[in-house]
């Protein structure tokens, strides 16, 4: 498993925490939740584009490439 999954899964597990702890009534907290769930979900959004970028990188190298001619006389 690459770094950039494990980070990103350490993002979805931290998504999870905060969804599922429910909304506190104090409002500092509650607005501190929102910002720290506002930028996992960024760091989400970014780790998901590296990581396809990384995938995208390795399938590109190892695939095999062809090119179809059509020769008319």
């Amino acid at each position: 498993m690459s770094t950039t999954q494990q980070r990103l899964d350490a993002y979805y597990a931290a998504e999870v925490r905060i969804l599922t702890a429910g909304l506190s009534w104090r409002l500092d907290i509650r607005q501190r939740q929102e910002a720290e769930l506002a930028e996992i979900r960024k760091a989400i959004t970014a780790l998901e584009g590296k990581l396809a970028a990384e995938q995208g990188k390795r399938s590109s190298g190892s695939s095999l490439r062809y090119r179809t001619a059509v020769f008319n006389d």
